[in-house]
């Protein structure tokens, strides 16, 4: 059997993918590619653990904004790898180990139909993450060239990756081909049983890291704009999400959280704390409106998500909400 990408027909049913869906080609095209590096790389043996904006559409559907990057904790599993016993220490040997270990990781990947290759500059620079790049065969860019990358950018570290719940996953194209009754005829590439972060977790991260980013100077929204529809989007799905196992509730995770050092204590319910005054906000809200051709769905405002964190935040302190 061969995968859906080696069928010469590939290129057409990617068009009628995205004609259906209303998607551009290239959106169509890259989450193929994401879902079956993602399959590559739990078919190839690694331990898997999948967080991020992706694991949100991918894994939850709770968002429908693409994310190009797979934000992972991969362990050895099966594969041959380097032993790292420290992810913390700054130390010479500490550093050399876990280069090892990222140089080691690059050559063991391997995703049929791309080229592998690490990302030296993108590293940390003791090498505590580092960046992976799955190169596949771009053919659809298009109008998203300086948008879309031209390939699948796998973020390795050591994050906090518990609690996770198991979903399965696939792309559009899968679903298109299942509906067709055609999907039997390829080699099956979906990921299955994805050991996914729990979407509270993602959203307390994000919280934390619009708090950091809008401390930085100069500000760069461009590089945390995506937290604030993310963030809205788990809120309003809060109720119907899969139970947070080993926690009676979201505080009690934050609060182990804050004790490990992963985040900040959240701040108040005010938007003060998302929105800068000054030019601050405006920049934000540019930055908000150019990440528009990511999305296939319909979006909230920023004015909406900032009003929908201040809402979450004032029952998160409120004593009430958790008597």
């Amino acid at each position: 059997m061969t995968f859906i990408h080696d069928d010469p027909e590939f290129d057409q049913l990617l068009r009628i993918v995205a004609d259906k869906r209303r998607l551009s080609l290239g959106l169509t095209e890259k989450d193929y590619w994401v879902t079956h590096t993602l399959w590559a790389l739990h078919d190839a043996g690694f331990d898997v653990w999948f967080k991020g904006g992706t694991s949100l559409s991918k894994g939850f559907s709770l968002i429908q904004r693409f994310s190009e990057d797979l934000d992972l904790k991969l362990e050895a599993g099966s594969v041959e790898l380097p032993q790292v016993t420290d992810w913390s220490r700054t130390g010479a040997g500490a550093t050399k180990a876990r280069r090892a270990y990222f140089e080691a990781l690059s050559e063991r990947i391997q995703v049929p139909g791309a080229r592998t290759e690490l990302d030296i500059d993108g590293a940390d620079r003791y090498w505590r993450s580092a960046s992976v790049r799955i190169l596949y065969p771009a053919q659809h860019l298009g109008g998203m060239v300086g948008i879309l990358r031209p390939f699948v950018l796998l973020e390795v570290g050591n994050a906090r990756v518990t609690p996770f719940v198991r979903r399965d996953m696939a792309s559009f194209v899968h679903e298109e081909l299942e509906a067709q009754h055609q999907l039997a005829d390829f080699k099956d590439n979906r990921p299955r049983a994805v050991r996914c972060v729990h979407p509270l977790v993602t959203l307390l991260e994000k919280v934390d890291a619009i708090q950091r980013r809008l401390q930085k100077e100069p500000l760069e929204p461009a590089t945390f704009v995506r937290h604030y529809e993310d963030a809205a989007r788990i809120i309003a799905a809060e109720d119907a999400l899969p139970p947070l196992a080993d926690y009676p509730d979201v505080r009690a995770l934050a609060e182990e959280m804050i004790r490990q050092k992963q985040i900040a204590t959240p701040p108040s319910g005010h938007a003060r704390h998302f929105l800068p005054e000054g030019d601050g906000t405006a920049a934000i809200q540019a930055a908000f409106e150019a990440i528009a051709p990511m999305f296939w769905g319909p979006r909230q405002t920023l004015d909406e998500a900032v009003a929908a964190l201040c809402a979450w935040l004032t029952r998160f302190h409120s004593a009430s909400r958790w008597a």
